[in-house]
């Protein structure tokens, strides 16, 4: 498993369980790796710089979050971020496992969730946020290997072929449009959707993809029109991590989204 360079998890909790475990390295193939081999913190800094370096004809540039390499490019009010970690058990010159993740914010997203965002201070502008791996055809949570000798020309292809393209969908409102009402655009669920759709094009077609959502049983008309129906009798209300309906209501209550509704 030591050439491996790409390991791909279906769920994030199988990402994280491998993520944590210590590999049991073989003493020969630590023997094998060992001799002349840079140390770990300098073998991923120097993965960090190349990957960093590739990007950086794309606009990109390399930063430190708290200390960890963060790969940043600005365009106006979008933000996309792709931090890199180091995983908590490398072994010198075999195994160093490292995550990508990606972070996509967007400043318009917060006069969309400024009406109901339940905490105190500014509402957040994050648009999706994952491991790369999620926007590959088949998505799934990747641990990737830089201590392979093959491993970053990997990695570059994926940006090439996966990251890149996706970054370039998130730039175009009709073709992002387009997916989401196809339900195939990656790191997209059904709030972030709805919250896209009124930043770009307004409550019109944010009422159409809730009216989709409805008419394709993916959430329970009766529950939605309940909750929806209840906020008018309420002072407060906000968005509650992990239940889509009652968001859904939320969002649509909040921006009048139905106030047009055609049966």
């Amino acid at each position: 498993m030591f050439g491996v360079v790409q390991r791909r998890f279906k769920t994030q909790s199988e990402w994280d369980t491998v993520w944590n475990t210590p590999v049991d390295v073989p003493n020969f193939v630590k023997d094998l790796g060992e001799p002349g081999s840079l140390e770990v913190q300098s073998t991923f800094h120097g993965a960090v710089h190349f990957l960093a370096g590739f990007l950086q004809r794309y606009d990109f540039r390399l930063f430190r979050n708290g200390g960890l390499p963060l790969i940043e490019r600005r365009d106006g009010v979008v933000i996309e971020e792709i931090l890199v970690r180091l995983g908590p058990n490398p072994v010198r010159g075999t195994y160093l496992p490292i995550s990508l993740n990606l972070h996509v914010c967007n400043e318009g997203l917060r006069e969309v969730r400024s009406r109901y965002w339940p905490t105190a201070g500014r509402p957040p502008v994050s648009l999706v946020s994952g491991n790369i791996g999620l926007v590959q055809t088949i998505p799934t949570h990747d641990i990737w290997n830089v201590a392979t000798e093959d491993s970053l020309t990997e990695i570059t292809r994926t940006f090439k072929e996966d990251l890149l393209p996706y970054l370039e969908l998130l730039a175009s409102p009709n073709h992002l449009r387009r997916r989401i009402f196809e339900r195939t655009a990656p790191m997209f669920d059904h709030s972030t959707a709805v919250e896209w759709l009124l930043m770009e094009f307004g409550r019109g077609d944010a009422r159409d993809y809730i009216r989709q959502l409805i008419d394709t049983e993916d959430i329970p008309v009766q529950d939605f029109w309940k909750k929806h129906d209840a906020l008018s009798g309420q002072r407060a209300f906000g968005y509650l991590a992990g239940e889509t309906t009652h968001n859904l209501a939320v969002i649509a209550y909040s921006h009048d989204v139905c106030k047009r509704w055609l049966y």
